[in-house]
Formats: structure tokens, C-alpha cells, sequence
């Protein structure tokens, strides 16, 4: 049994529950299964799921991940977020990604040249209140066996993923790029250091759109990434691979006087796995 511990994904030990406080509501209750990404906006598949820190170093492809057989699933929010706040906005996202979708394919694989940005519609405020829901839902189901506490960082997304436009104007911003991979990346809290500027972010990443959400004014993105003002009416996403090493951002290759500070349950890679 100990050898059988170690081989498979300590994710195991975060995903076991029945009921507890809600990520979102905070209320304690009953706890349903989100799906993260929402079905709609990506072809649901059997999946793993690790921690990001199990992906560093030599055993990282001996260790067993967690499988479910419909997507990458947490059970950390009630039913009324899951259903009634979330549900009724991740059309948005499915909506958004799914145009993206062939708007990409018809760059790499039309016979026509086609442009490396693309724009389309896009309602800032429906997309960002679901991804940021699904990234407060991401995380170890540990957190909700205490009652919650109001955090500076979360206290405002929860609020604006309840209902609240202006929750997040003068505390969060948002940035976005183009996320050319088939895993997906999930991290609720990452404190990262760049050459003295220290800030908290949160991340929600797969095809085709990283998310990224910092604190006001203390933002360290990726070089190529656009900013996400909610009065948006347009999304622009740049399909140039000039910058590829930094898609996975926060996860990449550290430089000077960078380094990232996290809890490993709370960063989370899933990807698709042959039946």
C-alpha cells in the first residue's frame, strides 16, 4: 500500500467530499461537481489530473495521475453557484471559444493566408464572472471543511462572481492570450516575484485562452498578453508563437530575480488520456 501511495498523484488526497462550504457563497451545504473547463467550451475526454509541482523533475512520468472519464472535475461549490451563477454565464465562454476555434483553424490549416489577430464580440463581463468562478472553484476540496474567511484577494472576485460589476474595478485586472495546448492549467493563488515587483495571481488556461487575473497595478504577464477591461466589446488574440516559452505562464522557466511562491494542491494540470 505505501509503494502504491507514492507512485499515484497526492490530487487524490484533495478530491473526496460530500459537503462543506462553498468556494463562492460561502454557504455549507452540499457540494456539486464543476467542471473546469465547462462542458461546452471543450470536447469533454477522460483526463488526469497532478499537481503542477508532481510535473517538475525525474519522476514526474512514473507518477500516476487522478482519472475521471467526463473532464477535469471539483466538487467545492453549491449547487445554486454551480447551476445558477456559473451555468448561466459559461454559454459565453463555450460561445467565445468555440469561434475562436475555427477562426484558428482556418489560419493553420485553410489554404489562404489569414490574419495573426483575431477579433471577435465578446461580453467581457459574462466571460470573466465564469472563468473567475471556475478558478475560485479549482482548487482542493480541504478548503471547504473551514468556514471561510473574508481574504483581501478573493473576498472581491467572489463578490463580482455573484453579481457585482464594479467588485473588481479597483482591486483586480485581467489579462488573456493565446493558449495553443491540450492540457489545462488551473492555479487559485501563485505569488510570483519579478525583479522586485511582488504580486498574487490566479490563472485559468486551455485551448484557446489563457486567463489571468492579478492584483491593480501590480501585474506580471506575459510580454504578448492584452488586458481585459470589462467595458470590452471585442476580444483580440494574437496567434503569434514569438513568445511560445511564456504560454504556460506562471509555470516557465525562471529568469534573474524571479522565483513563485504556491500551494501545490491549489495548481493543478489536467490532460487528455487514450481510453
Amino acid at each position: 500500500m505505501g509503494q502504491y501511495s507514492r507512485e499515484i498523484s497526492k490530487r487524490i488526497q484533495h478530491t473526496r467530499i460530500k459537503e462543506g462550504y462553498c468556494l463562492i457563497c460561502g454557504k455549507f451545504g452540499a457540494l456539486s461537481k464543476d467542471h473546469v473547463p465547462p462542458q461546452g467550451s471543450i470536447q469533454i475526454t477522460k483526463v488526469e489530473q497532478k499537481h503542477i509541482t508532481e510535473l517538475m523533475g525525474d519522476e514526474s512520468n512514473s507518477l500516476k495521475g487522478v482519472k475521471a472519464k467526463n473532464g477535469s472535475i471539483f466538487k467545492t461549490i453549491c449547487s445554486a453557484c454551480n447551476n445558477e451563477i456559473l451555468g448561466k454565464n459559461d454559454s459565453e465562454i463555450s460561445r467565445v471559444h468555440k469561434e475562436l476555434t475555427v477562426l484558428i483553424r482556418a489560419h493553420f490549416e485553410g489554404p489562404l493566408v489569414t490574419p495573426t489577430m483575431l477579433s471577435l464580440d465578446i461580453d467581457a463581463i459574462r466571460y470573466a464572472r465564469a472563468m473567475i468562478g471556475h478558478i475560485l472553484a479549482a482548487t482542493s476540496v480541504s478548503e471547504c471543511r473551514t468556514e471561510p474567511v473574508d481574504a483581501p484577494y478573493f473576498k472581491p472576485l467572489q463578490e463580482f462572481v455573484l453579481g457585482e460589476n464594479d467588485a473588481i474595478e479597483n482591486t483586480h485586472d485581467i489579462y488573456y492570450w493565446f493558449y495553443p495546448h491540450k492540457k489545462h492549467l488551473s492555479a487559485k493563488m501563485v505569488g510570483f516575484h519579478n525583479e522586485g515587483n511582488m504580486t498574487i495571481l490566479s490563472l485559468l488556461s486551455f485551448f484557446p485562452v489563457a486567463f489571468l487575473v492579478t492584483q491593480k497595478g501590480k501585474g506580471t504577464y506575459p510580454a504578448h498578453a492584452r488586458r481585459l477591461k470589462l467595458t470590452d466589446r471585442k476580444m483580440h488574440l494574437s496567434l503569434s508563437m514569438h513568445n511560445a516559452k511564456f504560454v504556460d505562464f506562471p509555470f516557465i522557466e525562471l529568469t534573474g530575480n524571479s522565483f513563485y511562491l504556491l500551494a501545490d494542491q491549489q495548481c493543478i494540470v489536467s490532460y487528455p488520456v487514450k481510453e
